[in-house]
């Protein structure tokens, strides 16, 4: 190596040279990075630190209040009592709710059976009778609402199509999801279809319902837009509001609708019984 070519052991010291030119020991050099094995070690212990620090904080970052809780246990032979109440009064039910099958196939995996009894507690309201299906998947909770029964058979309708997603299961956190529903079963001249965004979180205020006090429940909020076709073939539309509260280990307690913030309640249900295997 020659003098003019030769770098000075002291600049390997340096994180940078100089600019070309002579240095203070007399050897000439050209401008070029050159980082000495204390600055890499410097480097690594640097680095090295900083991957420690961010591993410990991700460890000690506690998960979510009530991560990990369900809010809708469903087992054989679940059931819950609701008092429901439509149109101010006018239709009056006890709403009864019972798990009869927990093994129902469908396209989308394993599925619970729920019978739903509506028990007419005014002479307006007719008795009513209807069966659903839940099922978890993705981390939610969906209803499958296209089924019907005899008794002792089920089967599915084919009125619909899609499934509503109830809530996150297991909850992991505030969350919000989009759904999309289409039913054939009104009107009868082409149906309507249902598009619906939600979210959910934990309520920090009990909710008093018959059934008792519950608290840390959640809340799930969701918006509909329906549409459909009128006899005369024009799209008509409608929005509807709903808000539920889920209790942990128990299910759901409450819910009212409406058709948005400032108008009166349509439906009001809450928990006045149930019995619940977890």
């Amino acid at each position: 190596m020659t003098p003019e070519s030769k770098v000075c052991e002291i600049h390997l010291l340096r994180e940078k040279t100089p600019e070309p030119g002579t240095c203070e020991n007399g050897c000439t050099f050209a401008s070029r990075t050159v980082y000495s094995p204390v600055m890499g070690k410097v480097l690594i212990a640097v680095g090295t630190a900083f991957l420690t620090a961010w591993a410990v904080m991700t460890t000690l970052v506690p998960p979510p209040f009530m991560s990990g809780t369900e809010f809708f246990p469903l087992a054989m032979h679940n059931s819950w009592t609701h008092l429901v109440t439509f149109s101010g009064g006018d239709y009056l039910y006890y709403m009864t709710e019972t798990v009869v099958q927990d093994s129902l196939p469908l396209p989308q995996g394993k599925s619970y059976v729920v019978m739903e009894e509506y028990e007419p507690l005014t002479i307006t309201a007719p008795e009513a009778k209807s069966t659903v299906a839940y099922f978890y998947k993705n981390g939610f909770l969906h209803r499958y609402p296209w089924l019907d029964s005899d008794g002792s058979k089920v089967w599915d309708t084919k009125l619909g199509e899609g499934a509503e997603q109830i809530l996150p299961s297991p909850y992991l956190g505030d969350t919000t999801w989009q759904m999309g529903l289409q039913t054939k079963a009104w009107p009868l001249n082409g149906g309507q279809s249902i598009a619906a965004s939600a979210k959910a979180w934990i309520d920090p205020e009990e909710v008093r319902v018959p059934a008792g006090v519950f608290r840390h429940c959640l809340r799930v909020e969701t918006t509909t837009a329906n549409q459909f076709l009128d006899a005369k073939q024009k799209t008509r539309s409608y929005t509807l509001h709903y808000v539920e509260w889920y209790a942990p280990g128990v299910g759901l307690v409450r819910a009212i609708s409406d058709e948005g913030e400032g108008t009166p309640i349509k439906s009001l249900t809450e928990l006045v019984w149930y019995n619940v295997q977890k």
